[in-house]
């Protein structure tokens, strides 16, 4: 079973330029950063590829590692693929990557959630993670669609549980409201900036382990 706990997402201008994008995954995923996304929104596909490659040969398979949008990536490199709303269909997705391949799928509303729903009922794979989100404004993603905050985050991870599919938050997650959106149902929560910008992403990601860990303990306990 994966561990959908703490996912991050990479943003290289938070991170002061791609170069510097492989060395902030590796030593976020030694603070226990449990999945990755490359996000590259500005380059070309071309280069999208060389710098997945060379973030696949760090992590050097230690925790899963998705592409965002990037099909023909994902499949040149045998990594995962997420997906927003206004990418390629779900269903086209799937059909492209390899079955050993996961796929992440961003939803924003019900609608989404019905959508993917209907897709099961017609015998596709269903999602292997869905991003819930935005939870609140971000400056990475500035055409999200209007934040959820947690009580909506509440609601769609509730529909997600029932279709059985791990859910994470997004869109401006750290410490401030990680606990809280944990216990509102999520299985994980998915960060950018609260690492990516970090002066020093190793302790930003072990804050953000400390948290999940200790949430969940009491969850547990209750």
């Amino acid at each position: 079973m994966n561990d959908w706990s703490l996912y991050l997402v990479t943003d290289p201008q938070l991170g002061g330029g791609p170069a510097h994008v492989p060395g902030i995954v590796d030593v976020a995923v030694r603070g226990r950063v449990s999945a990755g996304q490359l996000r590259d929104t500005d380059a070309t596909d071309e280069l999208v590829t060389q710098r997945a490659a060379q973030l696949k040969d760090t992590l050097a398979d230690r925790v899963p590692l998705f592409v965002n949008d990037r099909v023909k990536t994902a499949v040149e490199l045998g990594l995962h693929l997420h997906i927003g709303q206004d990418d390629m269909p779900y269903c086209t997705a799937r059909d492209l990557l390899p079955s050993g391949c996961m796929i992440g799928l961003s939803v924003e509303t019900p609608a989404h959630l019905d959508a993917v729903a209907r897709d099961i009922a017609d015998g596709i794979r269903p999602p292997d993670v869905l991003g819930i989100g935005p939870v609140e404004q971000t400056s990475t993603k500035p055409d999200a669609a209007a934040p959820l905050g947690v009580e909506g985050v509440r609601t769609l991870a509730a529909r997600a549980r029932v279709l059985g599919i791990p859910t994470v938050a997004i869109g401006h997650v750290s410490t401030r409201n990680g606990a809280a959106l944990l216990r509102a149902g999520v299985d994980g929560l998915c960060t950018v900036s609260a690492v990516m910008a970090a002066a020093d992403p190793l302790a930003a990601a072990q804050d953000l382990r400390t948290l999940i860990d200790d949430t969940l303990t009491r969850q547990e306990i209750k």
